[in-house]
């Protein structure tokens, strides 16, 4: 699994690992508790780069922005899936 990481991290734009980091946060059942403990357990005393406010304020608005497709996504499909039209 850290394998894994490594490889997204390595080659994810900043903003594709924010989307990875969306879904699982949302599906945490993704992950069970030994590939968590793994993970856990391999990055124990990496440096963690920390990001100035800019930095995190664009995250924050771009997985604001994710979470609204997401929801305007499901939103219209239910719409559709009923025969409802927005007017």
């Amino acid at each position: 699994m850290i394998e894994l990481l490594i490889y997204l991290a390595n080659n994810l734009k900043p903003e594709q690992l924010l989307e990875v980091a969306a879904i699982i946060s949302q599906n945490p059942q993704m992950i069970d508790s030994q590939a968590f403990i793994e993970i856990v357990n391999s990055v124990e005393g990496m440096e963690i780069e920390e990001i100035d406010k800019s930095q995190y304020d664009k995250m924050k608005k771009r997985m604001e922005e994710i979470d609204q497709i997401s929801y305007n996504s499901t939103l219209y499909k239910l719409l559709k899936d009923n025969n409802i039209s927005l007017n």
